[in-house]
């Protein structure tokens, strides 16, 4: 983002609010005691130890997200994983402080962007525009930083070329505000693996345990041939490797030596499949396994994997929080009431930024045409679209005001339909889009998808 002296300038939005291009607050009232940076980590060459804008900017984040205060070198690791992800700052300061304050040289309120490709459907990857590390302090919530941030970004985003942003919420009524539509979930789940687990087909035995610093070099290749198979599967960041290879244990930032890993093989003796996990400890009832990392780039990895899983001796459950939400496992076995659902999250957020470039990306299965009028509060995206799609691809044009819609809906349900994820007839149902034309939106709910359900075992 671009900002100059103390004011941001850049926001078409924020122009035609204020006038002036200066952030608002939630009344409208023009802020002018706070100054905006935009750089990227970096270290000081003389030193070989983060800057000290980056040192302040990361001690904001970690007051934002309750993280604990880095180590020396903890921190280095984790400036260094923002470099290898190419990721871009932004900070906000407070003009003055008061004694005993935090410092002025500790950001108010933080932002980030870095892209990554992006599956939209039949292995097309796309890149995307993704948004991460937003923070505002408590005591300057209201002031309309947020708000300057994210419309300046976003703007900036589809002046790029970029058809689309993604994020990931830790709180989920904020981001809908902004255009942003819930695309992929993620489920948590329980496994018994207690005696009596049993494959309705015996997997082969491809799978052998390994060191987990293998990954280091192999999950990046194997996560790359599994993102092409699963519509919403993005690139990942650098945390998921050194997690995986038990580099990073991100609840305390060093390295976890309790971390075990295998591989499973193809036929042609290439892996294809890998998981890496720990043991809970002797104190968690019943003893459990608990997976860091699970990516099958096949199915007969993903069932060789489980059953390895499921014969670890001296345990007798595992726990992944990263469960696509049509998972097969329960499918797999003899008694599928031993996959248990614990919790239900949003994933992956998209905001359209380009309906044109967005839909022309990705496939489309069912032949049809349909006429979409769609809304957007901060007019990035919205007007009337028809997509012409004939079983492979879709040509979509804008449409005259005189041409009838078949469905009218927000640019936030537009992100939530774009990966095949939600079911326009249930968005219907629930007054998130109006069916203007009788069973459009059976006809959408079949143009839409992807063939399965979108998965992005990928947080950021």
């Amino acid at each position: 983002m671009k900002f100059r002296d103390k004011v941001q300038v850049s926001a078409p939005v924020l122009e035609s609010q204020a006038g002036n291009g200066r952030p608002v607050d939630e009344e409208g009232d023009i802020v002018t005691n706070y100054r905006f940076e935009s750089f990227t980590p970096a270290f000081d060459a003389s030193t070989g130890e983060p800057d000290e804008r980056t040192k302040g900017y990361f001690a904001s984040t970690s007051v934002g997200f309750h993280d604990s205060r880095s180590t020396e070198a903890a921190l280095k690791n984790r400036v260094q994983r923002a470099i290898d992800d190419g990721r871009h700052l932004t900070a906000v300061y407070a003009d003055s402080e008061y004694e005993y304050a935090l410092g002025a040289d500790i950001p108010v309120a933080t932002f980030a962007w870095f892209d990554k490709l992006v599956n939209v459907g039949g292995g097309r990857l796309v890149p995307a525009h993704l948004i991460t590390w937003v923070t505002v302090r408590p005591t300057h919530r209201r002031r309309g930083l947020l708000r300057s941030m994210m419309t300046t970004d976003l703007a900036e985003a589809k002046a790029a070329g970029y058809p689309f942003a993604a994020l990931t919420a830790t709180e989920g009524g904020i981001y809908s505000r902004y255009g942003f539509g819930v695309a992929t979930w993620s489920h948590a789940i329980e496994v018994d693996t207690s005696p009596g687990f049993q494959m309705i087909r015996e997997p082969d035995r491809r799978v052998e345990m390994c060191l987990p610093s293998v990954l280091r070099e192999l999950a990046p290749k194997i996560y790359g041939e599994f993102m092409r198979t699963s519509p919403g599967a993005m690139e990942r960041q650098q945390t998921y490797i050194e997690r995986a290879t038990g580099d990073l244990n991100p609840e305390t930032g060093e390295a976890d030596r309790g971390v075990r890993a295998a591989l499973h093989f193809g036929e042609d003796g290439e892996p294809d499949g890998y998981v890496s996990y720990k043991f809970a400890g002797w104190s968690v009832k019943p003893p459990t396994i608990e997976l860091i990392d699970f990516v099958a780039a096949t199915d007969a990895a993903y069932a060789s994997l489980w059953s390895f899983l499921a014969a670890i001796d001296l345990s007798s459950r595992v726990t992944f929080g990263e469960s696509a939400e049509d998972s097969p496992l329960p499918w797999l076995l003899t008694d599928s009431r031993r996959v248990r659902t614990t919790s239900t999250e949003d994933n992956i957020w998209i905001r359209v930024l380009d309906v044109k470039a967005a839909l022309e990306a990705r496939p489309w299965y069912v032949a049809g045409e349909l006429v979409l009028e769609i809304d957007d509060p901060q007019e990035l995206a919205g007007g009337k679209f028809r997509i012409t799609a004939d079983g492979e691809n879709a040509t979509v044009e804008t449409a005259s005001e005189s041409t009838p819609a078949d469905l009218s809906l927000g640019i936030a349900e537009l992100g939530s339909l774009y990966f095949g994820g939600a079911d326009p007839v249930i968005l219907v149902r629930a007054g998130r889009i109006e069916e203007n034309t009788p069973g459009a939106a059976v006809q959408a709910s079949a143009m839409f998808s992807l063939g399965r359900m979108p998965y992005s075992p990928n947080g950021f």
